[in-house]
């Protein structure tokens, strides 16, 4: 069993050592506010985690039984400024990596609904609902630092209605390649 070192000093700062195969892992919780959590690993390293989320903000039309893009325009964040919300309705990542992608379209028709993920311009996934107006997917996929996603819909039905918390396009970071 390894001996793991605690040890403190006068101001509050307390650190945790355990013996490793190459060296010391070492945990310091500083006696300061802040960062809570330290280590002797160089945080620099991490890449960085794009996460966005977009939605319509108002209802759009669209020409019945097409595949078309969702004009999400209203931003509720992005944390590296990699969605275009304003020409082509993408998200760029450019930080390679495991991506957790979710998206929701409400089309006015009670017919068939088809929700669609591109990748690079082709449909990678989709949803098809068939009697009710709303279609959800939630997937993780991979992104090296060139691609770009989208968000299509499919609806018997002439528009994508205007219900913000229905017709979503959302995706964050979850680890790298």
């Amino acid at each position: 069993m390894a001996s793991i070192k605690l040890t403190g000093d006068t101001s509050g700062e307390i650190t945790i050592s355990a013996p490793a195969v190459a060296g010391t892992n070492t945990l310091t919780l500083p006696a300061t506010t802040g960062n809570i959590l330290t280590s002797t690993s160089d945080v620099s390293d991490l890449p960085t985690a794009p996460s966005f989320s977009a939605r319509i903000s108002s209802t759009q039309t669209v020409t019945a039984t097409t595949f078309t893009k969702m004009e999400c325009s209203h931003v509720d964040w992005d944390t590296d400024s990699k969605y275009d919300s304003v020409t082509n309705y993408r998200f760029t990542p450019t930080v390679a990596g495991y991506y957790n992608f979710n998206l929701a379209m409400r089309g006015d028709s009670t017919g068939t609904n088809i929700i669609a993920l591109y990748k690079n311009g082709a449909v990678t996934k989709r949803k098809v609902s068939g009697g009710h107006q709303y279609a959800s997917l939630s997937i993780v996929l991979t992104a090296d630092s060139d691609d770009y996603f989208e968000a299509y819909g499919y609806t018997t039905g002439t528009s994508f209605n205007a219900f913000a918390n229905d017709n979503y396009f959302q995706a964050f970071f979850v680890r790298p390649l």
